[in-house]
């Protein structure tokens, strides 16, 4: 078995980041919020200009938009799109958005809707990038005690970062999911103007749809968080010269069975590879990695007697 002082230490890392993954996961969902509530109002503005008794025909929705309603967006997605000219995803999907003057109003609110959900998107890809770039910094510090280099420079936290891990990093994981949410949305709009839809009841069903990205958004967060944390951990330990890793699950009854039957096993450093042989196995993954071998004495001068039975401060806001 590791050496317990490692696995306690590790096992402090992940139950502090379990309090802080808390304010990422926030930060996400109050987005996912503000977009809602600017959805609901476009909703509303919708019926405004073009219902007749709160309701809407599925003819009157593919009717041509007002030229002045369809200029207001195109103003709108242009000042954004300069705004995040350095920003190719967000540029990408934004240019590939359909503008017309033949546009309908069922598809104008179509675009309001991607539009809005492009910006949660964003918003919420660099609240993500923000968090983890800390969170790495932190446990590559706090695995780096007495006289180990305690930082990380840039290049090498954008590494982990953007590792595609599993199919895909945290970046491209948001835009497809809120790919996803946004063609939710839109579908729920298709069915309110085929079926004459009150907008409270439209709006109602579109909040509905919101609320189900919370628990894929704390299932994203702890995932993602997991991940970082073992790859910033496997940096460390190559840094110190560790050649094996130990994969330590949490032993319970919600253990995973991939990663019962990891626990215990050793890999070469060299072969880390998460969602392999390395946390994130799955989402929602609590296991860990900590040195492999019964020789651990030759990693005592990186540990400092007054540090060893606790941790550097968590002194980063996010």
């Amino acid at each position: 078995m590791a050496d317990n002082y490692w696995e306690k230490r590790t096992k402090a890392i992940m139950d502090l980041l379990d309090v802080k993954d808390t304010e990422l996961t926030n930060a996400v969902l109050k987005e996912y919020q503000a977009a809602s509530d600017d959805v609901s109002r476009k909703i509303d503005d919708f019926y405004e200009k073009y219902a007749d008794k709160n309701t809407i025909s599925y003819d009157e929705a593919r009717k041509r938009v007002r030229a002045v309603d369809l200029d207001d967006y195109v103003k709108r997605a242009n000042a954004y799109r300069k705004s995040n000219k350095d920003n190719p995803e967000l540029l990408k999907r934004l240019n590939a958005q359909y503008m017309t003057s033949k546009i309908s109003r069922l598809e104008l609110l179509k675009l309001e809707i991607d539009f809005r959900i492009l910006q949660a998107s964003n918003a919420q890809s660099e609240a993500f990038t923000a968090y983890l770039a800390k969170e790495s910094a932190y446990i590559y510090s706090a695995l780096s005690v007495g006289n180990a280099i305690k930082t990380l420079n840039e290049r090498e936290i954008e590494s982990i970062l953007q590792m595609e891990w599993s199919g895909a990093s945290y970046s491209q994981r948001i835009w497809r999911d809120n790919d996803v949410l946004a063609n939710k949305l839109k579908d729920e709009l298709v069915k309110a103007a085929i079926n004459g839809t009150n907008p409270r009841v439209t709006a109602k069903k579109l909040r509905d749809t919101f609320g189900g990205t919370k628990p894929n958004t704390e299932r994203l967060v702890r995932t993602e968080s997991t991940y970082v944390a073992n790859a910033s951990t496997a940096k460390r330990y190559d840094n110190m010269g560790v050649k094996e890793y130990e994969f330590v699950a949490v032993m319970d009854n919600r253990t995973s069975s991939i990663c019962r039957e990891l626990n215990g096993q050793t890999f070469p450093i060299s072969e880390f590879l998460p969602g392999t042989n390395a946390p994130a196995m799955h989402p929602n993954c609590r296991s860990t990695i900590v040195p492999a071998t019964s020789d651990l004495t030759k990693y005592n001068k990186y540990l400092d007697s007054d540090t060893v039975d606790g941790l550097p401060d968590m002194d980063w806001d996010f």
